[in-house]
């Protein structure tokens, strides 16, 4: 496999400061490439209402557009398993747990049935679409979340600096994000900063081939999972070496 650097890329590690924990849905942390891209995603959404005109969302019928991320891409295995040059997060300091908050849910009765023409005389609350719920909520608290990268320090930087909030659960105060900075590791080794956390375990889903005759990498197995984002479109979605995980 080979990078893709164009000119101003550089390895760096991406860190934010966090005003507690930080929620999501897998064993491991939240992917840098994810965040750009929904940020660019977010961009371009203000442009087109400010212009009047229409965004096309994703949809599972078709195949997503690759974004122009400010950082370095790993060719993979060659073919269509190519992936952005930056890990997943990684808590630094983080206090052990584990840390589980819950949530609840139940049905607005009354604005059910303003919303619909015809509604039986109760909603059941105990089975259904509309069940009440109680759901766990797994957090992983720390100081900081790490990322490393090859790209463009200046413009990373930049596409992050409006970012307040990252994770699951954002409305209720999880993932708050008090400062993010972006440092420069001109030294660093281009392949380990786009594969490996700071500690030498595999820090994103991966082909096989980027850890050819590196048996000595942790990782956490191998299954189905997002190459590139959006990561759970199917049309990303192929057979990986998973990060490794401290769950």
């Amino acid at each position: 496999m080979i990078l893709e650097v164009s000119a101003g890329m550089m390895p760096l590690v991406v860190r934010a400061r966090m005003a507690a924990g930080v929620a999501h849905g897998v064993p491991w942390g939240i992917s840098l490439d994810g965040i750009l891209a929904s940020e660019l995603r977010e961009n371009a959404k203000a442009v087109a209402r400010a212009a009047g005109t229409d965004y096309t969302p994703y949809s599972l019928d078709t195949v997503p557009e690759d974004l122009d991320l400010p950082l370095a891409r790993c060719t993979g295995d060659g073919a269509g398993g190519w992936h952005w040059a930056a890990t997943f997060a990684y808590p630094e300091n983080e206090v052990p747990g584990p840390h589980v908050q819950y949530w609840s849910a139940r049905p607005d009765q009354h604005a059910l049935d303003q919303m619909a023409a015809d509604l039986p005389a109760l909603v059941s609350e105990r089975q259904g679409r509309y069940r009440s719920r109680v759901m766990p909520l797994p957090l992983t608290v720390c100081r900081h979340l790490v990322w490393r990268a090859v790209g463009d320090p200046g413009a990373v930087a930049e596409l992050l600096a409006p970012i307040v909030s990252i994770g699951k659960k954002r409305g209720a105060g999880h993932g708050h994000v008090l400062s993010w900075t972006v440092d420069e590791q001109s030294d660093g080794d281009r392949w380990e900063f786009a594969h490996l956390h700071p500690d030498g375990s595999l820090g994103r889903t991966a082909p096989p081939a980027c850890l050819h005759d590196l048996d000595h990498v942790r990782t956490g197995g191998e299954g189905q999972m997002g190459l590139r984002p959006p990561y759970m479109h199917p049309a990303v979605r192929t057979h990986v070496l998973l990060p490794a995980s401290s769950r």
